[in-house]
C-alpha cells in the first residue's frame, strides 16, 4: 500500500502543484444555511410548522417560528439549530410512526 501511495504521489507531482497535496487535511463546508433558505425552505417549514410541533407537543412552536423567521431573513444565521430540529423531525417521522 506504501509504495502504491508513492506512485500516486509521483504521477500527482507531474500535473498538480506540490502545494495542493502535500499540505494538511482541509475540511470543507457545507452551505446548510442556504439550502434552508432555498432548496430546502419548503422541507423546513413543512417538517417545522406550527401545526405539526403543537401536535407532537416536543418543541415550542413559537421559539421554532421566530427562529426559521429569523433565519430565512438573514438576520442571525440559525442553521444549526434548525438543521438538528429539521433532522429529528424527519427521523422520529421514519422511526417513531
Amino acid at each position: 500500500m506504501v509504495q502504491a501511495s508513492i506512485f500516486f504521489k509521483k504521477l500527482l507531482a507531474k500535473y498538480v502543484p506540490k502545494e495542493l497535496f502535500e499540505r494538511p487535511k482541509m475540511g470543507f463546508g457545507v452551505p446548510i444555511g442556504l439550502w434552508l433558505r432555498k432548496e430546502l425552505k419548503d422541507l423546513l417549514l413543512d417538517y417545522l410548522s406550527s401545526e405539526r410541533l403543537k401536535k407532537e407537543g416536543l418543541f415550542d412552536h413559537v421559539i421554532v417560528e421566530r427562529m426559521i423567521k429569523e433565519h430565512l431573513s438573514g438576520r442571525i444565521n440559525r442553521q444549526y439549530q434548525l438543521w438538528a430540529l429539521l433532522m429529528w423531525e424527519m427521523w422520529r417521522e421514519r422511526w417513531l410512526h
